[in-house]
């Protein structure tokens, strides 16, 4: 699959009783919100996606699963230089149109409620609702980014080094008043 067939919008529930699936690499440049993260060049960095829409009929509740993992290039926070950071997202989201279908999920299954936000026609609830596929693979990847990506083990170039760090010897301020216990006694 390449860039250009892969579909950024989806109607889910029709799409799903079809068994639709994809299967390729997009460029990390975009997922925006990644690239904003990243340093460095991006320009051949690729994201590999597979999902698939599934259709639990007696429920109604669509089922997209999938993975995606992509290497992002951000900055360690010990040595301030280039790290490779690994993405792997291993999901299974129910997307449902119902919030009363939410009772249905087991307590550990992760599900969006398609709401107005994601209707091709707001106010007509008839109308089948489209998700922005490109958006919520985005979001799942987002999830993993580190707070602050580290190397497993690099050297602390705006540290000082172990043997540079000297302890200062300071005085106890309760010194002072042990010293003066002894003498009211």
């Amino acid at each position: 699959m390449s860039a250009n067939t892969f579909p950024a919008q989806i109607e889910p529930f029709k799409w799903a009783e079809q068994g639709y699936s994809w299967s390729g690499n997009l460029p990390l440049s975009r997922f925006v919100r990644i690239a904003r993260e990243a340093v460095g060049p991006i320009d051949h960095q690729l994201i590999n996606i597979d999902c698939k829409l599934s259709m639990d009929a007696f429920h109604r509740i669509v089922w997209l699963s999938g993975r995606c993992e992509t290497l992002v290039p951000m900055e360690c926070q010990r040595c301030l230089e280039s790290v490779e950071i690994s993405l792997v997202s291993d999901f299974h989201l129910a997307l449902i149109d119902d919030e009363s279908l939410i009772e249905r999920l087991d307590e550990d299954a992760d599900f969006i409620v398609l709401g107005e936000s994601e209707s091709t026609t707001k106010g007509d609830y008839s109308a089948p609702a489209t998700v922005d596929l490109l958006s919520l693979l985005e979001d799942e990847l987002l999830l993993l980014l580190p707070l602050s990506p580290k190397h497993s083990a690099c050297e602390h170039k705006h540290q000082p080094a172990e043997e540079e760090v000297v302890e200062e010897k300071r005085d106890n301020p309760f010194d002072v008043l042990a010293g003066l216990k002894g003498k009211l006694s």
